[in-house]
C-alpha cells in the first residue's frame, strides 16, 4: 500500500471527511478507508512502503483524476459507454450519487434520455439507512426502465443496493460502470457493462 495514498486518507479526515466519504473520494473499500483512518499514523511509523493486507484482503487504489477534472474528457468516456449501451432500450439514466452523477448526465444528454439520481445509504448520515433513495427533484423512476450508472464498483454494495432498489419500483436493463474492482458481471439477473475490469494477479518471484 502506498504511503501517498495513506497520507491522502489522513489529509482527508483531517479535513472532516468520515471514512465513507473518503472512500468515495478515493475509489477504494469504507473498510479500506477506515482501516487507513484508523491506524494511517502508525502505517508511516512503521515503514517506507506498507506491505501488510487490509484485514487480510486486498485492495485496489484506482486513481483516473486526470479524467474526471475534464468534462471533454469524461464525454469521451460516456461515449464509450453510450456505445456499449447501444443495444438497450430504456427511459431514465439513474446516476449513483456521487460518482455517477456527471457520467448519467453526459449520458442521457448523448442519448436524449431522460435523468435521475439515487442516494445510496452510505451518504446518509445521521438518517435511516435501510435503503437509499430517489432525488425527488428529478425524473421518477416508476413503471420506467433504467440504465443504472456509477464511476467505480469496489465491493459491489452501493451497486447491488441500486439494483435491489430499482427492482422494488421499475425495470433495471443494465448497470454500467468505468472501473470495477469487484468482478460482478451480473446481479439478479441484471447485466452489469464495465469499460475496464480491474484484478490482482499472483506473480512468482
Amino acid at each position: 500500500m502506498k504511503k501517498s495514498l495513506i497520507k491522502k486518507v489522513l489529509e482527508l479526515r483531517d479535513a472532516g471527511l468520515t471514512a465513507v466519504d473518503i472512500a468515495e473520494e478515493l475509489n477504494v473499500s469504507v473498510d479500506t478507508a477506515l482501516y487507513l483512518v484508523l491506524n494511517g499514523e502508525k502505517l508511516l511509523r512503521e515503514s517506507e512502503e506498507i506491505k501488510e493486507k487490509v484485514e487480510k484482503k486486498t485492495d485496489i487504489f484506482v486513481n483516473w483524476d486526470d479524467i474526471k477534472i475534464s468534462p471533454k474528457r469524461l464525454r469521451c468516456i460516456t461515449s464509450i459507454m453510450c456505445d456499449m449501451l447501444s443495444d438497450i432500450e430504456f427511459d431514465v439514466v439513474l446516476g449513483i450519487s456521487t460518482g455517477g452523477i456527471p457520467l448519467g448526465i453526459l449520458i442521457s444528454e448523448e442519448l436524449n434520455k431522460d435523468f435521475s439520481i439515487y442516494i445510496p445509504k452510505k451518504h446518509l448520515h445521521g438518517r435511516d439507512k435501510s435503503t437509499g433513495f430517489i432525488g425527488h427533484n428529478y425524473q421518477s423512476m416508476e413503471s420506467k426502465s433504467i440504465v443504472i450508472v456509477d464511476d467505480v464498483i469496489t465491493s459491489g454494495n452501493t451497486i447491488k443496493e441500486s439494483i435491489n432498489y430499482v427492482k422494488s419500483i421499475g425495470n433495471p436493463k443494465c448497470a454500467i460502470v468505468v472501473i470495477d474492482k469487484s468482478g460482478i458481471e451480473e446481479i439478479r439477473g441484471v447485466p452489469v457493462r464495465a469499460l475496464f475490469r480491474v484484478g490482482t494477479v499472483e506473480l512468482s518471484k
